[in-house]
């Protein structure tokens, strides 16, 4: 399953690597395309992960904010 989400807080490439590692603590996602601008990511899942599990992860890597886009690509 793959969804997007809005991302805010990244700033530079340093950001994009920050996040990612992450965001990959959490064994659920395959795989992550990650965009400056507009700032958004794309996560590949085994199964749904629920956003304030996500948050967390980033609030633990910086000011880093995401949010749901209900925008569901199988």
């Amino acid at each position: 399953m793959k969804k997007e989400y809005e991302l805010k807080g990244m700033s530079c490439g340093g950001c994009l690597n920050t996040v990612k590692n992450a965001l990959l603590q959490n064994h659920d996602i395959e795989e992550i395309e990650l965009h400056l601008n507009p700032q958004k990511v794309v996560l590949t899942m085994d199964k749904a992960i629920d956003v304030s599990e996500l948050q967390a992860q980033l609030s633990k890597a910086g000011r880093y904010t995401i949010n749901e886009k209900n925008v569901v690509i199988f």
